[in-house]
Parts: C-alpha cells; sequence; structure tokens
C-alpha cells in the first residue's frame, strides 16, 4: 500500500510568485544585477554553457528588444513631416514605447521568457532568504518526514518527490529530518529523494544560499540516502547539466534525463518544444508508452526507489 502525502507550499508561492509587470521588472532587475555582483553567472558558465544560455535568454531578448526599438524610433523620426521637427523626438518616443512595451510583452509570452523571469526572480528572492513563512514551512515539513520515519509500524520507504523550484524545499526538509533522526543504517524505511525538472542550483549558486549548500552538503553526506534526479536537457527551466548537490558524498546519487521523445508521441513531443512551461510540467504527467520514466511507478510501484535505480552509487558528480 502506497500513502501519499502532500507537503503544501502553494500558498506562500502565490504570496510571492510576480505576477504584475512592475513586480516582473524590478525581479528582472534584481536577479541579474544581484547575480553579476555575486559570481551567480561565472559558476553558471562554469557548471553548463547551455543553463548560462538559458537563464541570460530573456536578458538578451530584452537587449535585442530595445535595440531594435531605437532602431525604430530613428526610422519614424526620419520619415515623420520637415513640419513635425520640434515634435518629432516626442512623437517618435511615444511611439516607439508603446510599441515596444506591447509587442515584447507577447513576445516574451510568446517565447516564455516572462514566465523563466519571474521563477529566477523568485529563485533569487529564496537565496536571499526574503520568502516571508517559507523556513518556519520546512521545519514543519521536516517534523512530517521525521513523525513518519519513526512510527511504530515504518513504511518499506520513505519517498520525498520535489519538482522544479519544489525540488529545493524537498532536499532542505529531508535534510532536516535525517540530521535529526538517529543513524540505523540498515533498518527501515529506506530514505529516497526524488527530484524532477530540478532548478536548485539558481538558488544554491548565489553567495547568499550558503544555508542551503550547507544543507545539501549534510544531505549527500547521508548514507542512508538515495537521490535520484530526473531533469531534461531540453527542459530550459530546470539544470540537466549542473548537479542538484554542489558537491557529492556518501549518499547514492544518480543524474538521469526522462527521454521524452521515447516516451511521448512524437507529435506532443514537438507541441511541448514550442512551449516551454509545458515541458517543464511534463515530468508530473504520464508517458505515451512505456519507458524508463514513469513517475506512477516510482512512487507506488513494487520497487523502492534504491532498487529500481541500481546505478545510483555515492560520489556521483
Amino acid at each position: 500500500m502506497t500513502r501519499y502525502t502532500v507537503l503544501r507550499w502553494d500558498d506562500i508561492v502565490r504570496r510571492h510568485w510576480a505576477r504584475g509587470m512592475r513586480t516582473v521588472w524590478r525581479d528582472h532587475w534584481l536577479f541579474y544585477v544581484d547575480g553579476w555582483r555575486q559570481g551567480f553567472f561565472r559558476r553558471t558558465w562554469q557548471g553548463s554553457r547551455r543553463n548560462w544560455m538559458f537563464v541570460t535568454f530573456p536578458l538578451a531578448l530584452l537587449v535585442a528588444w530595445m535595440l531594435l526599438a531605437l532602431a525604430l524610433g530613428a526610422g519614424v523620426i526620419g520619415v515623420l513631416p520637415s513640419t513635425w521637427a520640434p515634435l518629432a523626438p516626442v512623437v517618435a518616443v511615444a511611439i516607439v514605447v508603446a510599441g515596444a512595451h506591447w509587442s515584447w510583452r507577447r513576445v516574451s509570452h510568446w517565447l516564455g521568457a516572462d514566465w523563466l523571469m519571474r521563477l529566477y526572480g523568485f529563485s533569487h528572492a529564496q537565496a536571499a532568504s526574503q520568502l516571508d513563512g517559507l523556513q518556519q514551512r520546512i521545519d514543519a515539513m521536516a517534523a512530517l518526514i521525521r513523525e513518519s520515519a519513526a512510527a511504530d509500524a515504518p513504511a518499506r520507504e520513505l519517498l520525498v518527490v520535489g519538482h522544479s523550484a519544489g525540488a529545493t524545499l524537498a532536499a532542505s526538509a529531508l535534510s532536516r529530518a535525517l540530521a535529526r533522526l538517529p543513524s540505523t543504517l540498515g533498518l527501515t524505511p529506506e530514505f529516497g529523494l526524488l527530484t524532477l525538472g530540478h532548478c536548485i542550483p539558481l538558488v544554491y549558486l548565489f553567495e547568499t544560499a550558503e544555508d542551503l549548500r550547507e544543507e545539501l552538503d549534510s544531505l549527500v553526506a547521508d548514507r542512508r540516502l538515495t537521490w535520484v534526479d530526473y531533469t531534461a536537457p531540453a527542459d530550459w527551466a530546470g539544470c540537466a547539466e549542473i548537479p542538484p548537490w554542489p558537491r557529492p558524498g556518501a549518499a547514492r546519487l544518480l543524474r538521469l534525463s526522462p527521454r521524452f521523445p521515447q516516451i511521448l508521441d512524437a507529435q506532443r513531443y514537438r507541441s511541448l518544444r514550442r512551449n516551454r512551461l509545458a515541458m517543464h510540467m511534463q515530468y508530473l504527467k504520464p508517458p505515451d508508452r512505456a519507458g524508463s520514466y514513469d513517475l506512477l511507478a516510482f512512487t507506488a510501484g513494487a520497487q523502492t526507489l534504491r532498487e529500481r535505480h541500481p546505478s545510483a552509487t555515492p560520489g556521483m558528480p
């Protein structure tokens, strides 16, 4: 029998996830300026050129759009009648600003840049400990995990699953729980952590995320743990080429791709490639055909995470 418990934090996300454009612009500015100051982009470049391109894509799109708008403004001034000369700059600026803002919002939404901007801003706030109530919620999650592990009749496996930004919380909560549980190797339950489409480096690569890095180091040092990560290289929001842990340890670790092209119909996968948000959410949906990735089998199957992934080994980079 499988029992599911949802460790909710959607209220915190709704309270802090940027919606209005003014907030998005502010978060966009803070992420890139503070990220540059803290060396975030240098570390991302060292970890993965592909993921560096993903995190700089919204900024590159914005700069390209601004340059296009400036060129358009110069063109508008050039075609205005000579009698408009005193008003030409004012008219050109008004037309260009309105047109650039309207078109940029639609293009950035179509390309998925606006959603990525919100994710990056949220990750920066998380690294800076600016999300009210988050640490208390993680403590509550850790307490619930400890209670489940210390039950009179513990389950064969205690598996914590985290998707996207939730993978960061799952790792923190499990780290805090294991740190306060006695080290009883060889006894039930087995401890497993399954992360999907993880974006943990979007937090721990900031200098201000020292507490998270310590929790991740403590987690991977625990020999009781099996941690398997599935992140697709085509997922722009995930960090497929950067480990979810800063350093390897004694835990059994494994990084894999869900190989969406193999488990999804060709037409469906082409649709995902055009929709970055849908691609990022596909981890939670059933496959079209059998393959190496099946979330339901991982969480409700007869095998534990360790048994299903025998190649998970300590010291995995």
